[in-house]
């Protein structure tokens, strides 16, 4: 039974209707960052519903121009700072004090319940260099595990953020392994990775084909894929990125109107798209007409988004969330009836991903009407769960979920304090089932005192 509470539902992008998966003429992998995007081909008009499955075209097989491995988005926790999830541990950064940008990487162990200065140096007093957990600054940085090994790096290329890539070696220091190579873009966010590399894409300008990059910093090489016009990753899943793009009728004008363009887009469609970055192919999923619905959220073959406006630009404007179900072409209802007006959804990604981790049934939304206070939306049957709350250090506050671990407990945070500054979070393992029902964490985490 589907419930909707006070919840804010924010998305970014606006998406339009469903035809079945169809391969689209592939664009190649280059070593260029020039390399130029085919056009896309030009749609039929707009349809409001999903359209009856096209019949698949055949083509012939590309050969990798380099290995992918399991993609992912690098995490960022809105609970946390940069955190990075094995399934045993998480490795987040912490600020060393609220005065200066120090930071520290600290571990938590899930099965000794402890969280720690990523250092086994003895005698270390973690304040300068010669630990290896210490950042002198931790603007723009994140924090990632590789086959077992720790690595900081650059989240994004600004003129604060390191030059380096950093392997950890908690008895022993820390290493430059990878420098940023001037073929990446300046002011690019790197924002996804596999066990190969980091992958960005600078935002292009409106209706021109971008290229995204492919940095192995393992290898010190960087390879770019051709993106078409107006085409955004969105999320990825095994070795390909999930994408949506502009399909219209007719070219956008260089110099057009404001009005010309609203024009060409209300007759406009989004299209869903798998893309492979190792060979530059593209398979069409669905579309969605450009004017319905907001992309929320890709879980478990299902494309999540915010379409069947009713009472638009009034008081009462409703809406529904639905989702397109990859495994047999079809569009569903998750949760009907969400006044716009009062509320918006925001599904955010609710735990640290593991390259070893699957796809999580229960997904963390905010409540726009406590800010303290989150919820879990049910993927599979829509219904909306408050958060249990926890007694800590004598105040109740809401149990916000952070990770999964490899033996299926969650591991949550409170903050006692009136701020969600992370310095001050309180963590805690729970079983689901006690989490969905509102129980009492199975146990506590001892925490690292940064104070």
């Amino acid at each position: 039974m589907n419930r909707t509470l006070p919840l804010i539902l924010t998305a970014a992008l606006l998406l339009t209707a469903c035809t079945s998966a169809v391969p689209a003429q592939p664009a190649d992998a280059t070593t260029s960052p020039s390399a130029a995007a085919s056009s896309p081909a030009q749609p039929d008009a707009a349809a409001s519903s999903p359209a009856q499955p096209d019949a698949e075209t055949s083509a012939p097989p590309l050969t990798p121009k380099f290995p992918v491995g399991h993609l992912l988005t690098l995490p960022q926790s809105q609970n946390s700072g940069p955190v990075w999830n094995t399934g045993d541990a998480l490795y987040e950064l912490r600020d060393a004090s609220n005065m200066t940008p120090e930071a520290l990487v600290l571990k938590t162990d899930y099965a000794a319940l402890t969280q720690s200065v990523y250092c086994d140096i003895p005698g270390c007093t973690h304040d300068s260099d010669a630990c290896p957990a210490y950042l002198a600054s931790d603007f723009c940085v994140g924090v990632m595990a590789v086959d077992g090994t720790v690595y900081t790096y650059p989240g994004e290329l600004t003129n604060v953020a390191p030059t380096q890539i950093y392997r950890i070696d908690p008895a022993a220091g820390k290493t430059p392994v990878a420098a940023v190579p001037d073929a990446l873009p300046h002011h690019m966010q790197l924002q996804w990775c596999d066990e190969y590399a980091l992958y960005g894409c600078p935002l292009a300008a409106s209706h021109q084909p971008g290229t995204l990059y492919r940095w192995d910093w393992q290898n010190d090489t960087v390879q770019t894929i051709p993106m078409l016009a107006d085409e955004k990753i969105i999320a990825c899943e095994g070795s390909r990125f999930l994408t949506i793009r502009i399909e219209a009728n007719e070219p956008f004008p260089n110099f057009g109107s404001t009005e010309q363009e609203k024009a060409i887009l209300a007759h406009a469609v989004y299209v869903y798209a798998w893309l492979d970055p190792a060979t530059g192919a593209r398979e069409k999923i669905c579309t969605r007409p450009y004017a319905d619905g907001y992309f929320h959220n890709y879980y478990d073959g299902r494309i999540y988004y915010t379409g069947n406006f009713r009472n638009a630009d009034t008081p009462g404007q409703q809406a529904a969330l639905l989702y397109f179900d990859t495994a047999d072409g079809t569009e569903k209802t998750l949760l009907d009836g969400i006044p716009l007006d009062t509320y918006v959804i925001d599904v955010c990604v609710p735990f640290s991903p593991a390259f070893a981790g699957v796809p999580q049934r229960y997904l963390r939304v905010l409540n726009a009407g406590d800010a303290y206070a989150d919820c879990l939306l049910d993927m599979e049957t829509g219904d909306v769960l408050p958060a249990p709350a926890v007694t800590a250090e004598g105040v109740r506050r809401p149990a916000l979920l952070l990770a999964c671990t490899a033996s299926g407990q969650w591991l949550t945070t409170a903050n006692p304090r009136d701020s969600y500054d992370p310095q001050y979070s309180l963590y805690a393992l729970w079983d689901p089932a006690d989490f969905l029902a509102d129980g009492q964490p199975a146990a506590w985490v001892t925490m690292y005192a940064t104070e």
